[in-house]
């Protein structure tokens, strides 16, 4: 039997369609399967206790419930199968896993000065990076355009400042920084190729700073992000791999992780958790 976990909220709570359409091919091909919505499980690690007879767990949302469910379940051994299928707006984890989902995937953790600290699995940013998500977030459409249209809103209000970066204890200083992202995956805003060279599978943050550029310059750097060619802008565009890193502002910033906004941060440490968790590519035809 499998277990189908979902999140209605997702795709702005239209996840319903594609929830209704794998539950017709369950039933179709007559597999047993249990439907159950993850926003009303308490308890991720009680719920799977004593589930032995599940053979495997399809994961139906986007980079949010994915991003859940990984810190819902960072002490918990899961014994069954894990996969995911899309079900979410932006759905960036899943475009890197399609590819890398041979071995098992590593955790990394955020912590920030005030404390507070949270686990991903596709990527974390602060700066104009962090705005854009608040933004996103408070709106009430989602997806690539949208992404476009609040990055533009964004930029209008956004004020670059300096920034520090530490790679692996070696201290970078930047000017006049808009944005620093810790990749794990290769994409983010619903499908921008923000570090082509990223691996789910290792333990190596790409870093991206994108710094020392007028405005009027900075929407075509994020163009070429879509294809991923902004790495080829060196004068604009620091590109670094570390296992540990430290970005520090001058003033308060808004940072996501996974999709997920925290506001009031001006430092954050991100690094590996040590932890995997083993996705794998949910495909209909090799089930």
């Amino acid at each position: 039997m499998d277990l189908i976990l979902y999140n209605p909220l997702s795709n702005n709570s239209k996840s319903g369609i594609q929830t209704h359409k794998l539950i017709r091919y369950y039933k179709k091909n007559n597999i047993p399967f249990r439907l159950k919505s993850i926003v009303k499980i308490k308890d991720i690690k009680s719920y799977l206790e004593g589930k032995d007879h599940i053979d495997k767990i399809i994961l139906l949302g986007g980079d949010g419930t994915i991003n859940h469910f990984v810190n819902s379940t960072m002490n918990v051994e899961i014994k069954q199968d894990i996969y995911l299928k899309r079900n979410g707006t932006g759905n960036d984890f899943l475009r890197t896993l399609k590819v890398q989902d041979d071995n098992p995937q590593y955790i990394m953790e955020s912590i920030y000065d005030n404390g507070f600290k949270t686990n991903f699995l596709n990527g974390t940013g602060m700066g104009l990076d962090g705005y854009v998500g608040f933004l996103i977030q408070k709106a009430k459409r989602k997806g690539k355009l949208a992404y476009l249209y609040h990055t533009l809103r964004a930029l209008i209000k956004y004020i670059p400042e300096p920034i520090t970066v530490e790679i692996d204890d070696e201290k970078h200083h930047f000017k006049k920084a808009y944005i620093v992202t810790m990749n794990n995956g290769k994409y983010f805003g619903g499908g921008m190729k923000i570090s082509p060279d990223a691996k789910i599978n290792d333990e190596f943050l790409d870093v991206i700073v994108v710094h020392t550029i007028s405005k009027w310059l900075i929407l075509p750097v994020f163009f070429s992000i879509y294809i991923g060619k902004h790495i080829k802008l060196k004068r604009w565009v620091t590109h670094f791999k570390a296992k540990k890193v430290k970005a520090t502002f001058t003033t308060p910033q808004i940072t996501q992780a996974d999709g997920e906004n925290y506001s009031d941060v001006t430092s954050m440490l991100v690094q590996s958790s040590g932890k995997k968790i083993h996705y794998r590519y949910f495909d209909q035809k090799k089930r």
